[in-house]
């Protein structure tokens, strides 16, 4: 059976001390030239490169970031994790990823768990961080893993809770939807799904409300419907609208897979998209460019959202002071489910 090397082994056959490679192998200046070469000969001799025990000893560090997700089968987190997971190993860092399955006790599960494996950091999305009202317990918690580990929060706050965030310019990203249905001529908007108590909803909500006003829009409470964030939700809402009296000629969606649930029960109906109602998402996964006729929504800037947040966890783990909060611009990609208003005597010219 082959012998594993140890630290000890390259330091005797180096004859030097096992200090001295700890040094070597955290880069430390104060060693000789000449020594280091000679360390760093034995070490490539043998291809001798430390377990994440060993590693932890030598660096203080275990080189791993724990994520904690509500959804992995939710595009926008896999597409977000997917770009941190890319970013993380740029810098060195392997990860350990929780799917929380939308279940707070797991979500405490889970930050125990990333404790008891000595994680450097932990990178929070989704599930209590989103809820308007923070749970105290869940705070305390939360607080508690902080005093442990560096937490950064990805697109989500909590109350009493004084964690760095890195997030998206949802508002702006809902200003720019209301912009564009407003030089489409569109005058009768609905905004469709998302759960009450929620703060992604809350902010797109509340930017929806704020942006009608700017354009002196009115705002059909009957058309501002709550439900959840996947498609069987967008389904039913759009059948809600659908036996209401009146009807608006666009639908703002609180994100993708609710727009695809709207577009399919519309298409049930006879209705054309865009040319009778004109359908926005929001987030941009990657089904929203081929779900037919291809979904208007706003991008969440994938790669630069999930770079920063382990830019900003790893300089924390580093003892650096990053800024407290960052937020990231949105875009919004123009597609075929919208399109200018035609004939509507009810539009001002």
């Amino acid at each position: 059976m082959k012998k594993s090397i140890t630290i000890y082994d390259i330091a005797n056959e180096s004859n030097v001390s096992p200090s001295t490679v700890s040094r070597v192998l955290t880069g430390n200046e104060r060693v000789k030239p000449e020594t280091k070469r000679k360390v760093l000969e034995v070490i490539e001799k043998y291809n001798f490169r430390p377990n994440s025990l060993a590693r932890s000893l030598l660096y203080k560090q275990s080189k791993m970031i724990g994520i904690i997700l509500p959804d992995i089968n939710h595009p926008f987190f896999s597409m977000l994790v997917q770009k941190m997971e890319a970013k993380a190993l740029e810098l060195g860092y392997t990860t350990f990823l929780c799917n929380s399955m939308n279940d707070p006790e797991n979500e405490s599960t889970y930050l125990q768990t990333l404790l008891d494996k000595q994680v450097d950091g932990i990178l929070f999305l989704g599930g209590r961080i989103n809820e308007v009202d923070s749970n105290e317990i869940y705070v305390a918690e939360m607080n508690n893993t902080m005093e442990q580990v560096p937490v950064v929060f990805v697109n989500g706050r909590m109350d009493n809770v004084n964690a760095h965030i890195v997030k998206t310019d949802e508002s702006a990203g809902m200003y720019e939807i209301i912009d564009l249905l407003w030089n489409f001529k569109h005058r009768k908007i609905a905004f469709l799904g998302g759960l009450k108590g929620v703060s992604s909803r809350k902010i797109k909500l509340e930017a929806f409300h704020d942006a009608m006003t700017r354009h002196s829009l009115e705002i059909n409470d009957d058309w501002i419907l709550d439900g959840d964030f996947d498609i069987e939700s967008g389904e039913e809402l759009a059948k809600q609208l659908l036996y209401m009296k009146d009807c608006p000629t666009a639908i703002v969606c609180v994100n993708d897979f609710v727009a695809i649930g709207v577009i399919r029960t519309l298409q049930q109906f006879d209705i054309r998209i865009p040319d009778d109602i004109s359908v926005i998402g929001f987030d941009d996964i990657y089904l929203a460019k081929y779900f037919p006729p291809g979904i208007t929504s706003v991008t969440q800037n994938y790669n630069q959202l999930g770079a920063k947040a382990v830019e900003t966890l790893v300089e924390l783990i580093n003892g650096k002071r990053p800024e407290k909060e960052w937020t990231i611009p949105t875009k919004l990609v123009v597609r075929g489910s919208s399109k200018m208003v035609q004939n509507d005597k009810s539009v001002d010219n």
